[in-house]
């Protein structure tokens, strides 16, 4: 099966009431963004890496690129292979020069890894037309001024509706229309 390459755009922030935050994945190919629910420490490591900042100790990513260093091992690839019950399952792609092994990872951490070391990630086409949705920019520029202000109250409602029944496309076209609503506060 031929995967095709996303790039994570941005960590929209703050989305839901336990916690959870969002990874937009872009796909060029197909011109679709998925979005992936991540926690918060996910999105402050992704937030990190896109950043090139680090730590002054070893945090978990770092600690393990460190030992792959160490082993002389090498992230050659990382895949986010299904979406199955509001779950995206990934796998490490990596060699020692001489032996390749495929390793289970949760899709944030895999993310986190393969910013961490300049590694291409690839998605399963079917996730990318389950999932994806085409960003639709003329959405987003509405004029907040004219918008009732309980308007946010209103989408963050029906996000929340769109989460619990699983309509995971409308989900992350709120999400965005939400966070441009609050951008442009």
């Amino acid at each position: 099966m031929e995967y095709y390459y996303v790039y994570p755009t941005e960590v929209i922030r703050g989305f839901t009431e336990d916690g959870m935050h969002v990874l937009m994945m872009y796909n060029p190919d197909k011109d679709k963004k998925v979005p992936i629910m991540i926690g918060e420490h996910e999105a402050q490591m992704i937030l990190l890496e896109q950043e090139q900042v680090t730590a002054r100790r070893p945090m978990t990513h770092q600690l393990i690129g460190s030992i792959m260093s160490a082993f002389a091992l090498t992230l050659k690839e990382v895949r986010i292979e299904r979406f199955e019950e509001g779950i995206y399952y990934a796998t490490l792609v990596i060699s020692d020069g001489f032996n390749t092994k495929e390793i289970d990872a949760r899709a944030s951490d895999a993310v986190v890894l393969a910013l961490r070391n300049d590694v291409a990630i690839s998605m399963n086409p079917d996730i990318i037309e389950e999932v994806g949705f085409t960003p639709q920019p003329e959405e987003f520029n509405l004029d907040i001024e004219s918008q009732p202000e309980d308007e946010l109250e209103a989408l963050e409602a029906e996000l929340h509706r769109c989460e619990e029944n699983e309509e995971y496309e409308r989900a992350a076209e709120l999400m965005e229309l939400i966070k441009a609503k609050r951008d442009n506060k």
